[in-house]
């Protein structure tokens, strides 16, 4: 006899996880397939940090999963002149009727029975308005739509229980772009701006330590991830100029904001620390030039520009013009401990990247489990992926936690 099959859309690991478990035991003799299709995210950092948990929780059930295409041009298409719809809209008919028209193409080729989506586990979504959008895209393939209400008898509470247990990323907006205005009260600059490499608390870096996680499960080892929170420091714009030119620079981590625009010279030197003689504006010359973590924790904030040793002599008989805008902002990012956090040594491995996009690369991460694979599981070793380690986040938190120093095996480079 034929197995029957049931291709379920995807959204996210959260609504999928409870969802995936009942239909499971509601469906026994069915192979359930995933299938991730949500053009809708935005950006597509938040769409791969989606995918990586969804991944991540069907290799945990053992169920397959596909990928379908980011095709995000096209739905701003479907949704055009929609835009100022509110939470379960128009907007939200049409995006689900795009979601499911294809979910259910994709079903067809699959030679499924059935289709449905995970969309039906978020408070946030109308169940009637999804039934409507499975029953119309379904309609004419002889596939059936099932509309399950697993939120209901505690569900969504069992959910919520689940993604804090598996310690899932949990979003904080339904994930369009329009949605992300709406939710997060206009707070979206840092959503959609993006910076070389993967800078501290950014989605990118966050996507790092999943990728992480997904290798270090599949292949057996023990993770405890831990989210914490922390102050963290953007540049948003500056330079520095010497006679008119304007030479190479980085700033130095939790450097605050010039008021306007300085224009001063040096009036104090202390070994490769040149001092302007307004607003504590500080010369940091380095050689090799690039830029730096924080090197000490400091309650110091001085304007510090970082730059080649090449130009002391320049800087220090010459005019000097200095701009900066920075912002400090309480973020959150996290650790992710591979092997007992009660090992005999813990390594610490950066997670994020150098303002000029230094940093560690998944390979080598995945080289280095991989080498002492058999130390971590004897608790000889502990590694741990740190977050925000360029301002000191990450070591910070295990040194707070656990009362150990974490050695850096690893480093930006």
């Amino acid at each position: 006899m034929k197995k029957s099959k049931i291709l379920v859309h995807i959204c996210c690991a959260p609504d999928a996880i409870y969802f995936l478990k009942k239909l499971r035991e509601d469906y026994p003799e069915s192979e359930i397939i995933g299938y991730f299709y949500d053009p809708n995210i935005h950006p597509y950092e938040e769409y791969r940090l989606r995918y990586l948990e969804t991944e991540r929780i069907c290799k945990e059930l053992g169920i397959n999963l596909i990928e379908g295409e980011y095709d995000l041009e096209n739905w701003l298409e479907r949704v055009k002149g929609y835009e100022d719809e509110p939470e379960r809209g128009k907007r939200c008919q049409i995006c689900f009727d795009y979601r499911l028209e294809k979910s259910a193409e994709v079903a067809k080729e699959l030679g499924c029975d059935a289709l449905t989506t995970t969309l039906l586990m978020s408070p946030k979504k109308s169940i009637p308005q999804l039934k409507k959008a499975g029953e119309e895209a379904t309609k004419r393939t002889g596939i059936e739509f099932l509309a399950p209400d697993y939120r209901k008898g505690g569900g969504t509470q069992e959910m919520f229980k689940l993604s804090k247990e598996r310690e899932i990323y949990q979003q904080d907006y339904c994930g369009c772009i329009y949605g992300l205005f709406k939710q997060k009260n206009g707070k979206i600059f840092w959503d959609l701006v993006g910076f070389l490499g993967r800078r501290p608390g950014s989605k990118e870096e966050r996507n790092f330590i999943k990728e992480i996680r997904i290798f270090a499960e599949e292949n057996s080892f023990p993770v405890k991830e831990y989210e914490f929170p922390f102050l963290n420091w953007k540049v948003l714009k500056g330079k520095i100029e010497v006679d008119g030119e304007v030479i190479p620079s980085y700033v130095y981590p939790y450097s605050q904001s010039i008021r306007g625009i300085v224009k001063g010279k040096v009036e104090h030197v202390h070994g490769d620390k040149l001092f302007l003689n307004k607003q504590f504006v500080r010369i940091i010359l380095k050689e090799p030039f690039g830029d730096v973590p924080l090197l000490e924790n400091t309650p110091l904030s001085n304007p510090t520009f970082i730059v080649p040793y090449a130009y002391r002599e320049k800087i220090l008989k010459g005019k000097v013009k200095a701009e900066l805008q920075t912002e400090f902002m309480p973020e959150k990012s996290s650790v992710l401990f591979i092997g007992s956090p009660s090992a005999k040594e813990l390594w610490g491995v950066p997670a994020d990247t150098l303002q000029d996009g230094r940093g560690v690369s998944k390979e080598e991460v995945i080289e280095l489990i991989e080498n002492n694979g058999e130390k971590i599981m004897k608790e000889e070793v502990g590694l741990i992926i740190l977050g925000a380690e360029s301002l000191r986040g990450g070591s910070s938190f295990v040194k707070d936690f656990l009362g150990r120093e974490v050695k850096l095996i690893l480093e930006w480079k």
